[in-house]
């Protein structure tokens, strides 16, 4: 169990400062909280070169139209890569040619998005997703990741359930990790279900103030069951979400709704764009070191 009371702001900061050199060394992977708990389901190390492994990651494409954002999702090398044991998501800003921009403000249409700001360029990023290859129910899932700060920037770690099965936010969404670059070295946790969420203005979220997000490496993770979603940066737990009086079709937490891995560089948006973007600070990346899925050993709850 972990204590909810460790989230005032002021103990957070000094407990991160205290941590931050904190590691899980890639020759021991396990669980680094409670790891009596739990064992390894899947990884991904990224020690390899190349292209992300397709039997864990697909991709998706274009212009997704969601939350005002500026840019095209694409698989090419320059967004999405694993190189000296990483993988790297890195965000572009590209000059195209009128007819390209034309087709832009097209793809745009609807969105909200403020296609002014592009001219004649295109934000281009990687959005990479486990679904249909690998999904889990009541696991724990850890990534080790850094990432830049520039401003209009929007990387997120997150999990999905299955929207075709329930549209979102019935589907469920937990997110490990996500930073607006005006906001440098602030990171936050959220959750979104049928009540709780953005668009109500009563999604349930939690900001954390760490030393520095890309000099130093961090390990986001997640772990949960029937009853409590629990967040934790570098093995401290400093978020707990209960079920508590919550109906069940506002808890799609439940063994019968598997989730997905989401990694992520979104580019302006309604809240990455929320005080514009400094196109001189692209390209922007972010690395991750490992995506770890753990599932409870037997004989524990």
């Amino acid at each position: 169990m972990c204590n909810s009371k460790v989230i005032l702001n002021i103990a957070i900061s000094m407990v991160f400062a205290s941590l931050a050199s904190f590691t899980m060394a890639n020759t021991n992977i396990k669980a680094s909280f409670n790891s009596d708990q739990w064992e390894l389901s899947w990884s991904d190390e990224f020690d390899y070169n190349g292209t992300p492994n397709p039997e864990i990651w697909d991709y998706e494409h274009g212009y997704l139209g969601f939350n005002e954002e500026l840019q095209n999702y694409t698989e090419l090398p320059e967004n999405a890569r694993v190189e000296d044991g990483l993988l790297i998501i890195e965000a572009h800003l590209n000059d195209v040619t009128p007819k390209r921009s034309k087709e832009i403000i097209q793809e745009l249409k609807g969105s909200n998005a403020k296609v002014s700001i592009l001219g004649s360029q295109e934000f281009t990023s990687a959005r990479l997703i486990t679904r249909g290859k690998r999904e889990f129910v009541h696991a724990r899932v850890e990534t080790r990741a850094r990432f830049n700060t520039g401003r209009g920037t929007w990387p997120a770690i997150w999990l999905l359930g299955d929207e075709d099965k329930n549209p979102w936010p019935l589907c469920g969404e937990m997110d490990i990790m996500e930073h607006v670059g005006f906001k440098p070295n602030h990171v936050y946790s959220a959750v979104h279900s049928k009540v709780s969420n953005f668009m109500n203005g009563t999604g349930v979220s939690k900001e954390v103030i760490l030393d520095d997000v890309w000099e130093d490496f961090h390990t986001y993770s997640v772990e949960w069951n029937t009853k409590a979603i629990r967040y934790f940066i570098d093995d401290v737990c400093y978020h707990v979400i209960d079920k508590g009086e919550r109906p069940d079709d506002d808890w799609p937490f439940l063994k019968d709704n598997p989730f997905y891995v989401i990694l992520n560089i979104a580019v302006g948006g309604s809240w990455g764009g929320k005080e514009g973007i400094d196109k001189a600070a692209f390209p922007q990346r972010m690395e991750v070191d490992y995506v770890r899925v753990f599932k409870r050993k037997k004989h524990t709850r």
